[in-house]
């Protein structure tokens, strides 16, 4: 199903020229492959390397071939990627956005593994996600432990909430401000600057490391059938860990900081032939290994089986790192009872068969990751239409891509699954997609999103974003037969440096009975505001239909004004309607848990349109909300005010206001101008409402803009 969207000048620019001409207005909408159930195109992304083993730039769609079920499929679509450079803006389109972007999980083994070594990996994660992650990587950080994989925080571009995260690795910390979708860590803490929090201060680290000590103490309790369950779980845990992140678009690499597990509790070979194995695995001689002699255990290898290919599915690849080089020589006074340092070559095993790299003996994470970022920087998303789409729905679909040219080697995901919509996903997957749109600003999907955004002082001077989203109710109804509708929406402003500085997350649920004409007639409305910085700020929802798993999702960047004395900053028009008509749904953010909205004229609330529609001979009242520093002009403008519509080819035409503006005062200390304008004449289309306020004694102008429809 193709994507529903809205050109970005749906959002008014505050205060300032279009962010968008108008001449830039998108003329279809972008595929969205996240959501819907529907795949009409599928993104892979291939990773060349040369014969040295470094990434190959320069290559072009001409060099690509690709086999979709074992017959070739022409590329639709074809963008080269250098991870170093900015990420892919929404201009490349939504399904190179999806699919382009590094993602890395960092992922902390407290089974296998040494308390100190655990520590030092810990430190020397931090310095890679500081100092080594490129600006668009997307990381996220989990430990494996008792109760399998434990998501600390998602794949998410706020460096200091993932360094919140891996600093605590969830131990100790019992009080912190949940974020919905877990693409931050702790939301009650203020977003920092540039760069990654320090771990925390030696006392509690300290005490972290006693609470590892108490586990690995527990966990190594035991005789063999114990040690067997552990290698059993963490096997299935991992399996488990790859299906979930099938869900996510794009090529997902687990960094396994780990010591691995002695593959002789799997029954395989004994004696002199299991040094031999275990050493041919641990430099990379796999070909001298019969892995039916190396895992004896029938059970044991077909668990790693299943584990390699649901990696092998899901695009995902495992780059082991022995963390027993990271513990100081093995730190003789923190061992416990166990295998400890037996495991190295069960780590080489997971990087070898998933495609990543084995990082042993790293006393330097940063530096024995570097291969792993040079070997990933250059790659290229290739596109193409899958035969046969309504068929082997829900099951793997075989795929080959191959470089024409001689002297490189392809990485890509082996196969993909179109899902079956008559399956729902699971709640973890329906999650992981949503965080998905939020975290690479996605805009498109089957539920249409729009939305305006006003630029405000609130009561307190703080600067806030109040924010009007509205659902379109057709496409949100979108064939229901059920009595009752359950919705999640959620919403984040983010700074341009992708850290989170507030969200919301809110699940109503509509009696379709009482609701549905409205929902027919005018849709829903989800009123919010955000705590946001001065500048660029880049405000992105996602609602979801949770029965059909039909969703959509809105990004709108932004410029925030400063509030500064004898400027003058306007907010959009906005075209006012009765909020008593319309379903309107409150979503208190979490910096700011009572909503204060500037959306009043006196006592007399309203609510907005985000693209409003004028009809010729119709008059209509809409409002700017102005903020003049100390200016107060009583119940008479002291502007000049002019109403003009630019079509999309740069057309102007000025509209004749009915009377002058009206100013309604506010104990905000924000004016309302209340102007009345009818069109008359114009043709049928979509056009950019802008307002002009002029100062008659400085003669300095200040504008704001909307897009409209005009019927």
């Amino acid at each position: 199903m193709p994507a529903i969207t809205y050109p970005r000048l749906a959002t008014a620019v505050l205060g300032l020229a279009l962010a968008v001409p108008p001449a830039a207005w998108p003329q279809k909408p972008p595929e969205v492959p996240v959501f819907g159930s529907g795949a009409t195109v599928v993104a892979v992304p291939v990773f060349v390397t040369d014969k040295s083993g470094k990434a190959a730039p320069g290559l072009t769609a001409a060099d690509f071939e690709i086999e979709d079920q074992g017959k070739k499929v022409p590329l639709v679509a074809f963008q080269a990627i250098d991870a170093a450079g900015p990420a892919p803006a929404a201009q490349a389109g939504t399904l190179v956005q999806a699919a382009a972007r590094r993602q890395f999980l960092l992922l902390f083994d407290l089974t296998f593994s040494t308390p100190t070594g655990i520590m030092r990996a810990r430190e020397a994660a931090i310095g890679f996600v500081r100092d080594s992650l490129a600006p668009s990587d997307l990381a996220a950080a989990a430990t494996f432990g008792q109760s399998g994989v434990q998501i600390l925080v998602g794949f998410t571009t706020d460096r200091a909430q993932l360094g919140r995260a891996i600093s605590s690795l969830g131990i100790l910390e019992t009080q912190r401000l949940r974020d919905p979708l877990s693409i931050a860590y702790d939301l009650g803490a203020p977003p920092q600057g540039p760069g990654v929090s320090s771990p925390p201060p030696e006392g509690r680290a300290g005490e972290m490391l006693e609470h590892l000590r108490v586990q690995a103490l527990q966990l190594a309790k035991g005789e063999q059938a114990l040690y067997r369950q552990r290698v059993d779980g963490f096997l299935a845990g991992f399996e488990d860990l790859a299906l979930t992140l099938d869900s996510l678009q794009g090529r997902k690499q687990v960094i396994l900081l780990s010591a691995g597990f002695d593959s002789s509790v799997l029954g395989g070979a004994q004696g002199q032939e299991a040094v031999e194995a275990s050493r041919a695995v641990t430099e990379g001689r796999l070909w001298e290994v019969q892995s039916d002699r190396y895992f004896g255990d029938s059970v044991a290898r077909d668990a790693l089986d299943r584990l390699f290919q649901a990696m092998a599915a899901s695009d995902t690849v495992i780059h082991s790192v022995d963390v027993t080089g990271l513990a100081a020589g093995g730190a003789v006074d923190e061992a416990v009872p166990g295998r400890v340092g037996q495991g190295r070559d069960t780590l080489a095993q997971f990087a070898a068969n998933t495609g990543g790299r084995f990082i042993k003996d790293a006393n330097d994470l940063a530096g024995g990751l570097a291969e792993v970022l040079d070997a990933s920087r250059y790659y290229y998303v290739l596109a193409f239409e899958p035969l046969d789409p309504t068929k082997k729905l829900g099951r793997l679909r075989k795929l080959k891509v191959r470089v024409k040219r001689d002297g490189f080697e392809v990485s890509h995901r082996r196969g993909y699954v179109i899902p079956d919509p008559k399956r729902e996903a699971p709640r973890v997957a329906a999650q992981l997609q949503a965080a998905e749109a939020i975290t690479k600003g996605l805009s498109g999907g089957p539920i249409a999103l729009r939305a305006v955004a006003v630029p405000y002082r609130d009561s307190k001077g703080r600067s806030v974003l109040p924010v009007i989203l509205e659902v379109d109710g057709r496409s949100l109804l979108g064939g229901v037969t059920a009595k009752q509708l359950q919705l999640e929406v959620y919403g984040y402003a983010l700074d341009a440096e992708g850290r989170i500085h507030d969200a919301f997350g809110l699940t109503p649920v509509l009696d379709l009975a009482a609701v549905k004409p409205a929902l027919e007639a005018t849709g829903l409305q989800v009123l919010s505001s955000f705590a946001v910085p001065e500048g660029a700020v880049d405000l992105r929802f996602v609602i979801r239909e949770k029965a059909s798993g039909r969703a959509g999702a809105l990004r709108l960047p932004l410029e925030v004004p400063a509030f500064a004395p004898g400027k003058t900053v306007l907010s959009p028009p906005l075209l006012m309607d009765d909020p008593r008509a319309r379903l309107v749904v409150p979503a208190a953010s979490r910096s700011l848990p009572r909503l204060d909205i500037p959306f009043r004229l006196g006592d007399a609330p309203f609510t907005a349109e985000p693209l409003p529609t004028l009809r010729n001979g119709v008059a209509r009242e809409l409002c700017v909300i102005a903020w003049g520093g100390a200016k107060r002009y009583g119940t008479q403008s002291a502007f000049d005010v002019e109403a003009q519509l630019t079509d999309a080819a740069g057309g102007v035409r000025t509209l004749t206001l009915e009377g002058p503006p009206r100013v309604v005062e506010d104990a905000d200390g924000l004016q309302r101008y209340v102007v009345t304008l009818a069109p008359k004449g114009v043709a049928a289309g979509r056009y950019a409402l802008g307002v002009s306020f002029r100062d008659p004694v400085s003669g300095s102008a200040t504008r704001s803009e909307i897009a409209v429809q005009v019927e």
